[in-house]
């Protein structure tokens, strides 16, 4: 596998530019090794706000597969760069043993304006992840359009926590046992835990967070995180990276828990 561009991910924190990004995606959609998995980029959207040139909301394809189907998030919240980074390093040295398996939907960057600005919040300062009861932003809009009437085995969701000082991660899940204790393991080797006993107001316990969704949604409202485990999926697990740690390593740590994700959903390594 090519190594990552360690210049790039230096800068990353300091430099936004939309079409360095969509460049990326690009060329990592057109790896041969994706096209004969059938590899499709496209533009669900264009995002703008006030006088600011619209940016695309970018979904990418991979895979045959119809009923084994998994969708990884990045970008929600702009001032995350690793989760960002992780998917475009994900693709561009995809592991094509996840395709034999299933077929992987990606959303790169859901909130592109705000990764451009390195704001949590979109260039209209709302927090895209949870917006979903509002009809007005255009990213909530796109994403909800993109959402309906689909279903997929797992979603994992890759953010960053600017207060952490370890990995950690909420999972929620219907009719299975859980499986973050065995993610965080992996984890580990790569990147220090969580060893906060309270995470944002909910217990931890090793690194893992088991939210009540309905007492979430009185407290915050529709967010992505809720509709999408209401209407599109029984497991989703979110990964949270601490920003005090060096980008390649919240890199990792995402890519380590992806696989195991993966690992325990379609029999592959690990």
């Amino acid at each position: 596998m090519p190594a990552p561009d360690e210049s790039l991910n230096e800068s990353l924190d300091e430099s936004r530019n939309i079409d360095d990004l969509m460049h990326r995606l690009e060329v990592a959609a057109a790896r041969p090794e994706l096209l004969v998995h059938e590899a499709r980029l496209q533009v669900l959207g264009e995002v703008s706000h006030g006088e600011a040139p619209p940016v695309p909301l970018m979904h990418l394809s991979l895979g045959r597969f119809q009923q084994r189907r998994v969708l990884v998030i990045a970008g929600t919240h702009g001032d995350e760069p690793a989760s960002v980074e992780a998917m475009l390093q994900l693709l561009e040295q995809f592991p094509e043993h996840y395709l034999d398996a299933a077929s992987v939907d990606i959303l790169p960057c859901t909130n592109p304006t705000g990764w451009c600005l390195n704001t949590r919040e979109n260039a209209a300062g709302i927090d895209v992840n949870w917006a979903f009861d509002r009809h007005d932003v255009p990213e909530v809009t796109i994403l909800r359009h993109f959402l309906q009437g689909r279903r997929w085995e797992v979603i994992v969701d890759f953010h960053e926590d600017w207060e952490a000082t370890g990995f950690y991660l909420y999972e929620h899940r219907r009719g299975a046992d859980y499986i973050g204790p065995q993610v965080v393991d992996q984890v580990a080797d790569v990147c220090p835990l969580s060893e906060a006993v309270e995470i944002d107001g909910w217990p931890a316990d090793h690194a893992v967070i088991h939210a009540d969704d309905s007492v979430e949604r009185l407290r915050r409202g529709d967010g992505l995180p809720l509709i999408l485990l209401r209407d599109h999926t029984d497991h989703k697990v979110t990964t949270e990276t601490p920003t005090c740690l060096p980008l390649q390593q919240r890199v990792d740590a995402h890519h380590q828990a992806l696989a195991a994700i993966l690992a325990h959903h379609l029999g592959t390594p690990g």
